[in-house]
């Protein structure tokens, strides 16, 4: 049975293309708010045919924080969503990387073994980057507003059993969500029942922090409004942000934080500082061996201390776009249904300031289930230098990282076989990439979607035909197991983020996979806040 929010967006796209089509969020049979641009969008948005700017309407946040409003434009293809972000009634300002960062390399941490099939793949692959400062000061950057929350914690006798293996009520791998809104909705209330999870005494926001293999991380979980100014930085799949949507719904909770890096918050680093020298409320290690740790922080004069710090400083949004997006969506409908102001206008957020923890920035690798392994080789070999490789997956990452540094090279594994994709026919690529932002066209990842999978093996795109996996692993894994290919890609490189920062261009979707990322059950906020 259709949620409201599914209905809401039904009936809307039934009657017809709204005044301004970028007020509805997500809507895969959307008119084009603009020209295509394969693999990616540019900030600001498109114009509507009125002439007036793609974006929603910004509610405002409260005293002290300038709101930014988020809408989403559609390509011409259907499934394609782009965010524009600026104030109502005027042109959106560039909201890219590099409003808020300046990406330097720095030293690598290894990440933990996904061991079965290479024991080294995934550490390697990894590169860790860390951030110059901004002025917080700066006039022309609003930043982030948030609050505590009170929230139901794993209790301390479940800890192992539920946190130790990252248990949360919801799918973390449903990939359509089908049907997992009302099971995730069942198996809240039934720990809620149950006692395993635990009604925290007072509102709080937490410290939070992180050790062990995957990388070390400290930051701030608090609740934060969906209208502060997060820097987006990649595109998103429109029936994967529905079906987050539908479970925010029916089980009226936030799913796990978004993981948002800030740059400069002295005051809130100290304020952290202190809470973590105390005894932590909740501690778990889990079952990759990384350790766990939250602190209440119940201080009201540290709680105004935190949000007048961060209410002028910007967050870039390095993991949860769905989620955000969804969540959006899920407030554009509870208020169009009279609901007004309510705990949907917030979100659950780790705030990290990047330059005290640097986040890791790791490459996001394609699976192509339905594509014939015989026949993707062939029609690459008509454009590309084709070669098999020896050894396992760690020699296959290490080839491809070699040869990515300064050219394009793809890995696509077949079963238990891996070919290195090098040298394209630059006619080729020049010709499929004409009307991709030069900013754009060296990356590795904008061929990849433009020449090979889009024009040389003709896959549909789709979260059926095309899967993201961060883990070169599990990707290797999916293919000996059900079959297809998989084409492992490097990370970006510095001088592309940058260029593509520059020219206030988004990346394409699942270009980037940061990290660690923060643990998605010790704390769970709901929509039921006192």
């Amino acid at each position: 049975m259709p949620t409201g929010l599914v209905r809401w967006l039904s009936a809307r796209t039934a009657h017809g293309t709204p005044a301004d089509p970028c007020r509805l969020i997500l809507r895969d049979s959307a008119r084009a708010c603009g020209r295509r641009i394969p693999g990616s969008y540019p900030t600001p948005g498109p114009r509507t045919a009125s002439g007036s700017a793609c974006t929603d309407k910004p509610a405002g946040i409260g005293s002290g924080v300038a709101a930014s409003s988020v809408g989403v434009c559609h390509s011409r293809r259907p499934g394609r969503a782009q965010d524009a972000v600026g104030a109502a009634g005027q042109s959106a300002p560039v909201c890219t990387i590099a409003g808020l960062f300046a990406f330097v390399p720095a030293h690598r941490e290894n990440s933990a073994d996904d061991a079965e099939l290479d024991e080294e793949a995934d550490a390697e692959e990894t590169t860790q980057l860390q951030v110059t400062a901004i002025d917080p000061a700066s006039p022309s950057i609003s930043g982030v507003g948030l609050a505590p929350f009170r929230g139901w914690r794993v209790a301390p006798e479940r800890l192992r059993d539920l946190a130790g293996r990252y248990a949360t009520p919801w799918d973390q791998h449903a990939g359509a969500w089908d049907g997992s809104a009302e099971e995730a909705a069942s198996v809240l209330r039934s720990w809620q029942r149950s006692g395993a999870l635990v009604r925290e005494p007072a509102r709080a926001l937490y410290a939070y922090e992180q050790t062990g293999p995957r990388g070390s991380q400290r930051g701030l979980l608090a609740a934060v409004h969906l209208d502060s100014r997060l820097l987006p930085h990649e595109d998103v799949i429109p029936s994967r942000a529905n079906g987050i949507g539908r479970v925010l719904e029916v089980g009226r909770l936030n799913l796990e934080p978004l993981l948002l890096g800030y740059s400069g918050g002295g005051r809130t680093a100290a304020h952290l500082d202190a809470a973590t020298r105390r005894t932590p409320a909740s501690e778990v290690l889990a079952s990759d061996g990384q350790r766990h740790r939250l602190w209440r922080m119940t201080d009201q004069a540290a709680h105004a201390d935190i949000t007048a710090e961060l209410s002028r400083i910007p967050a870039f949004l390095a993991d949860g776009h769905h989620r955000w997006v969804a969540a959006r969506q899920l407030r554009r409908y509870l208020h169009a249904e009279g609901r007004g102001t309510g705990p949907w206008d917030y979100i659950s957020g780790l705030l990290v300031d990047v330059q005290r923890s640097p986040m890791a920035l790791s490459p996001v690798h394609r699976v192509l289930p339905h594509v014939n392994p015989t026949a993707a080789l062939n029609s690459a070999a008509t454009r590309f230098r084709v070669a098999r490789l020896r050894g396992g997956l760690t020699e296959w990452l290490r080839v491809l990282r070699q040869n990515a540094q300064h050219a394009i090279a793809f890995v696509v594994v077949t079963g238990h076989e891996a070919f290195l994709l090098t040298d394209p026919h630059q006619a080729f690529v020049a010709e499929e990439l004409r009307r991709v932002p030069a900013a754009l066209r060296r990356m590795q990842l904008t061929v990849l979607h433009a020449a090979v999978i889009e024009t040389l093996w003709r896959v549909p795109d789709s979260p059926e035909d095309i899967h993201y996996e961060a883990s070169p692993t599990k990707a290797a894994r999916q293919v000996q197991e059900f079959g297809g290919i998989a084409v492992l890609v490097a990370p970006p490189r510095q001088a592309d983020l940058q260029n593509a920062a520059g020219a206030g261009l988004r990346l394409p979707r699942k270009s980037t996979s940061f990290g660690p990322r923060p643990h998605p059950g010790l704390v769970l906020r709901l929509f039921d806040e006192d």
